[in-house]
C-alpha cells in the first residue's frame, strides 16, 4: 500500500494535469501553481504576507509562483511604505486572464462536487482535516510516537477498536451541535418564505392533507405550509429550535431526525426540508420519503444563496461571506453554493414555474445579527477570532453609509423539486 505522500503527489499530479489540459484549450499562457495567487488578487492588490494568510500554501512557494508569474507578465510586484513589505497586484494580461478563469473555477468547483459525490466522500474536508491535525501535530511527531508505542505494548494489550457510528447517527449529532443554541437568534434574524414558493409547490401536489416539513428550524416554512395543507407535521433534532418555533393548530412539531420521520406509510402529500437537506444522510432519507410518500407525492429540497445587497456594501458583505468566513464553512455548505446541483436525487425531476427570491429591506444591525447566526461567523470566534463581526461591522459601515437607513437585500432561492413514484 502506499504511503500519504505518495498518494497525495500523485493526486496532485492528476489534478494538476487536467487543468493544464483544459488551460491549453482555452490558449492561456498559465500554470495550475497561479491560482492560489491569482484567486487571493482577484479583489485587489496585496501585501506578499496578505497572500499568504489567505492561502494554504508556504511563503517560499509563493515566492517562487510570483518570480513565475512576473516572468509571464500576469503580476508586478513592488516595494510597499515598509521597505520589507512587497505588494503585487496584476497586470493588465493578468486580469484579462482572471476574467477567462472565473468560469473556469466554478466548472472546476462543480467538478470536484461531481467527484466527491461520486467516490461518496467528503475528499476536501477530510484534507482539510488532516493539514489541521498536522499542523497541530506534525507527522515526524506522530512517527516518533508510533515507534514508541510498536516498542513498549504488545499486540496483546491494544484495546479494540469501537464500532464506527452509522452514518445518519452522526449526521444527527452534527446538526444537533450546529444548532442547538441558535434557536433565539434564528427566529429573529433568518428570513423568512415568501408565500409563493409554497403556492408552487401546493400545485403540483395530488391532494394537500399532509406536509411533511424535515429540518424545520422554528418553523419558518411551516406556518406557511400550514395556511395551504390540513396538517402539517414538522420536524427537527433540535430542541432550541423549536423551542423558538410559531405555534398553530395544524402544526405537530416533532424533535427527531430526517432519518427516521414518525408518520404513517403512505400518508404524506409533500415532504420538503428547506435549507437543512445538505445536512441529511440522504440514502436514509431517501428511503424515508419513499415510505411515508403517497403516490405521486412531491419531496422539495428548497435551498436559498448567498445574500446580495444593492449598493457599495454588497463588497463588503462578499469579501466577508467568501474571504474571512471561508475556510470556517462548513463542508456541507459547498451544496448550499451550487443550490443543491451536486447532491443526489433519485426522482423524476421537475422544473419549478418560476424564479423566486426572498427580499428584505434592512438596516445595518439588522443584517449584523443575520450574519452572527451563520455556522461560520460562531466557528471564527470559536477559533480565536473574537473580533471577526466587529471587523464586518466596521468595514460595511464604510460603505453603507448612514447605518440605520435600509438597503435591499436578496436570496435567490433554489431547489430540487421531484415527483415520488408509487
Amino acid at each position: 500500500m502506499p504511503g500519504l505522500g505518495e498518494l497525495l503527489r500523485h493526486l496532485s499530479t492528476l489534478v494538476d494535469r487536467g487543468a493544464e489540459q483544459i488551460y491549453q484549450q482555452k490558449n492561456l499562457n498559465y500554470r495550475p501553481r497561479f491560482t492560489p495567487v491569482m484567486r487571493a488578487l482577484a479583489d485587489g492588490d496585496l501585501l506578499v504576507s496578505e497572500i499568504t494568510d489567505r492561502v494554504s500554501i508556504t511563503q517560499s512557494a509563493i515566492s517562487q509562483s510570483l518570480k513565475l508569474m512576473e516572468q509571464e507578465g500576469l503580476v508586478n510586484v513592488r516595494r510597499g511604505g515598509d521597505a520589507r513589505q512587497s505588494i503585487v497586484s496584476l497586470t493588465r494580461q493578468g486580469k484579462k486572464i482572471l476574467v477567462s478563469l472565473q468560469s473556469h473555477w466554478q466548472a472546476t468547483f462543480n467538478a470536484i462536487d461531481a467527484l466527491e459525490t461520486e467516490i461518496d466522500a467528503p475528499l476536501r474536508s477530510i484534507l482539510t482535516n488532516t493539514i489541521a491535525a498536522l499542523e497541530q501535530s506534525n507527522f515526524a511527531e506522530r512517527i516518533q510516537q508510533a515507534r514508541s508505542e510498536d516498542a513498549s505494548s504488545p499486540l496483546s494489550e491494544k484495546q479494540p477498536e469501537k464500532a464506527p457510528k452509522k452514518a445518519s447517527e452522526e449526521k444527527t449529532q452534527q446538526r444537533q451541535s450546529h444548532f442547538q443554541s441558535q434557536g433565539d437568534n434564528y427566529a429573529r434574524y433568518r428570513p423568512t418564505y415568501p408565500t409563493e414558493l409554497v403556492e408552487q409547490l401546493r400545485q403540483l401536489c395530488p391532494e394537500t392533507t399532509l406536509a411533511i416539513d424535515v429540518g424545520c428550524g422554528n418553523g419558518q416554512l411551516s406556518t406557511l405550509l400550514a395556511e395551504q395543507f390540513d396538517q402539517v407535521i414538522a420536524t427537527d433534532v433540535s430542541e432550541s429550535q423549536l423551542a423558538n418555533a410559531w405555534p398553530r393548530l395544524n402544526i405537530d412539531y416533532r424533535c427527531e431526525g430526517a432519518e427516521t420521520i414518525s408518520a404513517e406509510d403512505h400518508s404524506a402529500d409533500l415532504i420538503v426540508a428547506a435549507q437543512a437537506a445538505h445536512w441529511f444522510d440522504l440514502p436514509a432519507f431517501y428511503k424515508e420519503v419513499r415510505r411515508v410518500s403517497k403516490p405521486g407525492a412531491v419531496i422539495a429540497l428548497v435551498s436559498y444563496g448567498v445574500p446580495m445587497l444593492d449598493g457599495a456594501a454588497n463588497a463588503g458583505l462578499q469579501r466577508f461571506y467568501w474571504q474571512t468566513l471561508g475556510k470556517h464553512w462548513p463542508p456541507e455548505r459547498r451544496f448550499v453554493e451550487t443550490g443543491y446541483r451536486t447532491l443526489a436525487f433519485p426522482f423524476t425531476e421537475i422544473t419549478p414555474q418560476s424564479d423566486i427570491c426572498i427580499v428584505r429591506q434592512w438596516n445595518l444591525q439588522e443584517l449584523m445579527g443575520y450574519l452572527g447566526t451563520w455556522s461560520a461567523t460562531r466557528a471564527a470566534i470559536a477559533a480565536g477570532e473574537d473580533q471577526v463581526l466587529e471587523q464586518c461591522e466596521a468595514d460595511l459601515t464604510t460603505l453603507w453609509g448612514d447605518p440605520e437607513s435600509t438597503t435591499t437585500i436578496r436570496w435567490q432561492i433554489y431547489g430540487r423539486i421531484g415527483m415520488v413514484e408509487s
